[in-house]
């Protein structure tokens, strides 16, 4: 040990008043101060620094103290969500991978959207009610343009089910005429 100090190190667990099931599924868990994460990234800066060689022992370590913080919070959401990265792009793909057959629908009343969008941009935030009337005519055409699509995909759907029954009375047909 020689010349070398030590530095004392406290960690506190936070104790509720009644335990709960939350606490018993963290009681692994440590919380320090930000002051302690501060001094452990430095030292591991002074380390690493000395260790290289590099003429700034201190270093900037509070933009490792800032990047240590995001992974904290990154792994803290990744335990709550229960969702990485790797999870995430395996979702996307996979519903990638089920849309892609989908043909592209253009967007409807593209062009009420459009003067709904100038309407905000030029009425008065006080007297944004003015765009009611506007925001009517948008509503009636997405109504009209959801109704139009629902009634093609039934006749497309029902177009598709005589098809089969129609295939369905052939084979039957054949299949009666090989009988003895």
């Amino acid at each position: 040990m020689g010349n070398q100090s030590t530095r004392a190190t406290h960690f506190h667990r936070q104790e509720a008043a009644e335990p709960t099931e939350e606490l018993s599924s963290n009681e692994h868990h440590i919380n320090i101060s930000n002051k302690m994460v501060e001094r452990l990234v430095e030292d591991a800066t002074i380390t690493s620094e000395a260790v290289t060689g590099s003429s700034n022992p201190r270093g900037d370590y509070k933009e490792k103290i800032f990047i240590e913080k995001l992974k904290c919070m990154d792994d803290k959401h990744t335990e709550r969500c229960g969702l990485t990265a790797e999870e995430l792009n395996a979702l996307v793909a996979r519903v990638e991978l089920r849309t892609s057959h989908m043909a592209y629908e253009e967007p409807v009343c593209e062009e009420v959207k459009d003067k709904i969008i100038e309407c905000y941009d030029s009425t008065d935030p006080s007297e944004i009610i003015k765009c009611w009337d506007t925001i009517g005519v948008f509503t009636q055409c997405v109504q009209e343009a959801s109704a139009k699509r629902l009634i093609a995909r039934t006749m497309r759907e029902a177009e598709v089910l005589a098809q089969r029954s129609r295939r369905v009375a052939r084979a039957r047909e054949h299949a009666l005429k090989d009988l003895p």
